[in-house]
């Protein structure tokens, strides 16, 4: 079901007299183009509401569909200066060239309005989507604990500081017996920790936004009691000790294959043996 926002009436008043307002300023273009000029005997009466029928079709246009008008607008113009030499052989035949410019301004403006706003939606959309609805932490301390599934590990081509960001996709089953649900969502991880599919995991995550959710890859001083306590319980074998030697295996298969210098190697060695340092 697609969501509407609600419109204002102003806005919609506004649109009906811009829309009207357009028709009559193109009646008075058309008026224009038969007369030509205010020479002679003067500016036909039609000329001064072709004017104030302008006036209100541009400021409709500021207070209601503003694409809409402007585009009603230059129709309205376009139609109206190649109506006067079509219907009167006397009249101005540069309305056709008037005309044609603005009737193609007018499918201009709908055109590059419709692209600029769906660009618009789109980074809006990516904007509010990369902004966290909870921080890692508060997800940590707050959130639902579960035990997370791998599901779907994809790269991004993304790096920071030589550590991958990957896209995750996971099924997490609360500790406290609830539903299941799956969150997906991108995630920098250790190029030594990078998680697999079928691994589990401690996880907290929130509730009415499952694609807000941490994984516990490793346990620190900082993890909370409930989660380190899922940890150990769904992660038996990462133990301090067998967990060092699986990175210290992991940091080596890098340097055979050649993904690490020996320089990058000895500074991540020395890191994992020695962690304050």
């Amino acid at each position: 079901m697609t969501y509407c926002a609600p419109v204002s009436t102003s806005r919609i008043i506004a649109t009906t007299i811009g829309v009207g307002a357009s028709t009559v300023a193109g009646y008075g273009m058309y008026r224009l183009m038969l007369i030509g000029s205010c020479t002679g005997d003067g500016c036909d009466t039609s000329i001064w509401v072709f004017v104030v029928a302008l006036l209100f079709a541009v400021i409709s246009a500021m207070v209601g569909d503003t694409l809409l008008l402007i585009a009603t607008l230059l129709a309205g113009l376009g139609i109206g200066a190649v109506l006067g030499p079509l219907t009167d052989p006397n009249g101005q035949w540069v309305g056709y060239i008037i005309g044609a410019t603005l009737v193609l301004s007018s499918l201009a403006t709908v055109l590059v309005g419709r692209a600029t706003r769906k660009a618009m939606a789109g980074m809006r959309a990516a904007i509010r989507d990369s902004l966290p609805a909870v921080t890692p932490d508060t997800l940590q301390t707050t959130g639902r604990a579960a035990v997370a599934e791998v599901l779907a590990v994809r790269e991004t081509g993304t790096t920071v500081n030589d550590n991958p960001v990957v896209g995750l996709r996971v099924r997490m089953t609360p500790t406290d017996g609830g539903t299941p649900v799956e969150g997906e969502k991108n995630a920098l991880v250790s190029r030594l920790n990078i998680p697999r599919v079928g691994e589990r995991f401690a996880a907290g995550y929130d509730p009415g936004s499952p694609d807000s959710f941490v994984l516990i890859l490793a346990v620190t001083d900082h993890t909370p009691a409930h989660l380190r306590e899922v940890y150990e319980r769904v992660r038996p074998e990462a133990t301090p000790g067998s967990d060092l030697l699986e990175r210290l295996g992991k940091l080596n298969e890098l340097r055979l294959a050649g993904a690490l210098t020996e320089a990058e190697f000895e500074r991540q060695k020395a890191k994992l043996l020695d962690p304050t340092g």
